[in-house]
């Protein structure tokens, strides 16, 4: 692509309709900032751009680094489509209602009637290249962010440690699972270590307990569901997708407490000690012989070795 093309864009974003009165956060610049993380982790494929949940919870942590004042995506969500190269593609049903609307401004309303954002095709190629990506992502930090830039630049390294911590995770299936480390890749304090973990786990499970299949995640990020280790990582220093598993805060606590745990089929195993005649034990007992959901990969299925240790240290019988 011409460098012409990358100047035509450098320029749209330098003039952005941003209100910088009256100490405006700077909405449209944030939630750009925030596509750009999320098509450079590889959560944004195609030029579609829902108002997802990734989406929200990636813009509050930009929006937290400039402003304490209370969020709002659906504006600049919405509002984006004035600049040119950002246009709306409505539910089915929904066509006119876009046409004649002047402003939606609750995130309820706009994923009721739009599908997905997308760029101008041009812009968002310019954005899948990691050099020209950049020199949009400093535009927007220069113009609208600059006494923010080293919260803003702290912030956006971070998440790129992140991404390579839960990619060199992934590629660690191709080796022969190993119960433990022996030393830890990332220091065990490290957020880099558990959000890293995390992401890559929720990925694989799409946010939803394995054993019950409970699935919700509200608008700024927050999720029913852990990333559990199967092995705990104080033990076995491990954070191989393979000793990693989804699972909602109750069946986290029940899984960590050795109330249930898995079989070599993954189906779901119940402590003796649970009665079904108890007033609310039932609720773990009904589970026995459930079979768990699992990722697409069988290579990324829990480790058979790592559920052994689980039935033989951790399960109370």
């Amino acid at each position: 692509m011409s460098t012409d093309t990358l100047q035509k864009y450098v320029q749209k974003m330098k003039r952005l309709r941003v209100d910088r009165a009256h100490g405006v956060a700077p909405h449209k610049p944030l939630l750009l900032l925030a596509v750009i993380e999320l098509i450079e982790r590889g959560q944004i494929r195609e030029n579609k751009i829902p108002l997802s949940p990734d989406l929200a919870e990636t813009f509050m942590r930009y929006w937290s680094k400039v402003t304490n004042r209370k969020p709002n995506i659906a504006l600049p969500f919405f509002h984006l489509k004035s600049d040119g190269f950002w246009y709306f593609h409505p539910n089915a049903g929904y066509e006119k209602v876009l046409d004649v609307t002047d402003r939606i401004t609750k995130i309820s309303r706009l994923r009721e009637v739009i599908a997905y954002a997308s760029l101008d095709d041009d812009l968002f190629v310019l954005l899948t290249n990691a050099g020209k990506r950049e020199i949009i992502r400093q535009t927007l930090i220069y113009v609208y962010l600059l006494e923010f830039k080293g919260g803003i630049e702290s912030l956006i390294t971070e998440r790129q440690q992140i991404t390579e911590y839960e990619q060199s995770l992934s590629s660690e299936v191709e080796q022969p699972f190993s119960p433990q480390k022996l030393t830890a890749l990332i220091p065990v304090e490290s957020p880099i270590r558990s959000a890293g973990f995390r992401q890559v786990i929720m990925g694989l499970y799409d946010y939803t307990c394995a054993v019950c299949e409970l699935r919700i995640v509200t608008m700024d990020g927050e999720s029913v569901t852990d990333a559990a280790h199967i092995i705990p990582y104080r033990i076995s220093k491990n954070d191989d997708i393979r000793n990693g598993i989804s699972l909602c805060k109750l069946h986290h606590w029940s899984f960590d407490k050795g109330l249930i745990s898995l079989s070599k089929t993954y189906q779901v195993l119940v402590s003796s000690l649970m009665s079904d005649r108890r007033p609310t034990e039932w609720r773990l007992t009904e589970l026995q012989d459930k079979s768990i959901l699992l990722p697409e990969r069988n290579q990324l299925y829990p480790a058979q070795d790592a559920l052994a240790w689980h039935r033989e240290e951790v399960l109370r019988r």
